[in-house]
């Protein structure tokens, strides 16, 4: 009788061995089609949306003693300087660096955001509903008592700060992030640029309730925090361009702040940060710092046009030998990305560990389930010696029957493949889209710095995705399979056909 012929008796004469072995096979083959199919359809959906936003390289100062390169010293004027002695990024390299081939923009960090009176009528907050509490407008009730009316009456900051603004410093607000990722656009006027001294852009929203145009200006007091008064000198800059919100953002009138909220926002030059430290300073005694022509970039995001030209223009950076590059390291900007297609890299990884463990799972499971059978094959291994078939034989037809069995739960597997993905990568879109916004943007007031941050929001679960198994795929998943059924019955029988015949037979 031939080896395949002893094969076929085997299965069919164990049928409840052989239907747990196809079952064993079905399920491993089906989750590994599931999960490269997941898989592959969310990573190209990913791809496509990477080509939708900006990517950038991000480089960030890394200097473990900053005493070794700087010195703090009073000039003739008796103001505060910092001296720096490596060559590090300055202000004038931002030219440098966006005359790059391949370089579409760049974005500063480390520019800070203040806040200062302009007397404007801004979009209601916290500091505009305790004003109405004590005129009466919101009349008591609740947890508006006799008793919270009385107590921010005698506080004197509430008008000062209804009308405070907040000032994000940009070189170029082309491309701070929420112009980048579509937060807010430009719809009237121009950007700030780099070389503009004393310039904002404006909320459409504030320049419709101020009756402001581009052109005009605007003016801006420092006001003490406890009492608020004002102090120091007016600044006085110029309105260059209005942009549109593109989202709602979420606001509490009884927690959040006029400065904190979007629509109130200036994009601003960065000298008004010199203009209110100084004011700052001179106001409570401190010693003035001087003002720094060219000043040191420590955190900043080189946009490039394509995310295929990453790693050219990091090359042509490092080229650049005006700038000791030991003291700065470089990483990927992908923020955008890693937000927006959060749910995507989720299915992504849920995918990849599907597969692992299907892998992994049918090994283990069909090393046990072998093991235990060919003990109880003993007899018949024995007597299939005393018959003269040799080791080889034996080896053989074990595996004709593993991978047997297995091709045909492969089969079974494939068959069902279609509807058993779409029915999965509903149900992890439906798990990782739940929490999507359809307003797609987010204001963020960071904790320890005050930045005021745009993110952008993983989008709402939009149609299926286009889950198909392609015959690299289904060829792929077929040899997984044979592969952990050979290796199984390699190992599960390698004890047993090592031993000689008289031993079996004895035992």
């Amino acid at each position: 009788m031939g080896i395949g012929r002893r094969a076929y008796l085997y299965v069919m004469r164990k049928k409840i061995r052989s239907i747990l072995l196809f079952l064993i096979f079905f399920a491993a083959g089906l989750f590994m089609l599931i999960g490269i199919s997941i898989r592959q359809s969310a990573w190209a959906e990913a791809e496509d949306f990477r080509k939708t936003l900006s990517a950038g390289i991000k480089i960030e100062s890394y200097v473990p003693d900053p005493h070794s390169i700087m010195e703090e010293r009073i000039n003739e004027d008796g103001e505060k300087e910092i001296i720096y002695s490596a060559p590090l990024i300055r202000e004038h390299h931002i030219e440098e660096f966006l005359a790059i081939e391949g370089v579409s923009g760049f974005y500063c960090d480390n520019l800070g955001r203040e806040s200062g009176y302009t007397g404007l009528t801004l979009h209601p907050g916290f500091n505009t509903q305790c004003l109405n509490i004590i005129d009466g407008t919101i009349p008591l009730g609740g947890e508006i008592t006799e008793e919270y009316r009385d107590m921010i009456k005698n506080d004197p900051t509430y008008e000062v700060n209804a009308h405070t603004n907040s000032f994000i410093e940009v070189y170029d607000s082309e491309w701070h992030p929420a112009f980048v990722n579509g937060s807010v656009r430009l719809v009237e006027g121009r950007h700030v640029r780099i070389d503009d001294v004393a310039k904002v852009v404006i909320s459409d929203e504030l320049a419709e309730n101020n009756n402001l145009k581009v052109g005009d200006q605007v003016s801006v007091q420092s006001a003490d925090l406890l009492t608020g008064e004002f102090y120091g000198d007016v600044y006085k800059t110029e309105i260059v361009g209005i942009f549109h919100i593109n989202f709602e953002q979420k606001i509490r009138s009884d927690y959040t702040f006029e400065e904190d909220i979007l629509a109130n926002t200036f994009f601003s030059t960065p000298d008004i940060d010199d203009w209110f430290r100084y004011a700052y300073q001179v106001q409570y005694g401190y010693t003035v710092s001087a003002q720094v022509p060219d000043d040191i970039v420590c955190l900043m995001v080189v946009y490039v046009e394509d995310p295929a030209l990453l790693d050219s223009v990091k090359e042509k950076l490092l080229a650049m030998d005006s700038i000791d590059w030991d003291y700065y390291k470089f990483g990927t900007y992908d923020k955008d990305f890693q937000t927006a297609a959060s749910p995507l890299l989720s299915i992504i990884k849920i995918s990849n560990i599907l597969t692992v463990i299907s892998i992994v799972g049918v090994l283990l499971i069909l090393f046990l389930v072998l093991a235990i059978w060919m003990r109880s094959r003993k007899t018949e291994v024995g007597i299939l010696y005393s018959m003269g078939i040799n080791r080889n034989g034996l080896l053989r037809q074990f595996l004709i029957e593993c991978c047997g069995i297995a091709a045909v739960a492969y089969l079974a597997a494939l068959l069902l493949a279609g509807p058993a993905t779409r029915l999965a990568g509903d149900l992890l879109q439906a798990v990782f889209y739940s929490s999507g916004d359809a307003s797609g943007y987010e204001v963020v007031i960071m904790p320890n710095t005050s930045d005021m941050v745009m993110n952008l929001l993983p989008p709402a679960k939009g149609a299926a995705l286009p889950y198909t198994v392609t015959f690299q795929e289904a060829c792929l998943v077929f040899l997984l399979l044979m592969a952990a059924a050979a290796v199984s019955v390699l190992i599960s029988s390698a004890k047993i056909l090592k031993r000689k015949p008289k031993e079996i037979l004895h035992n």
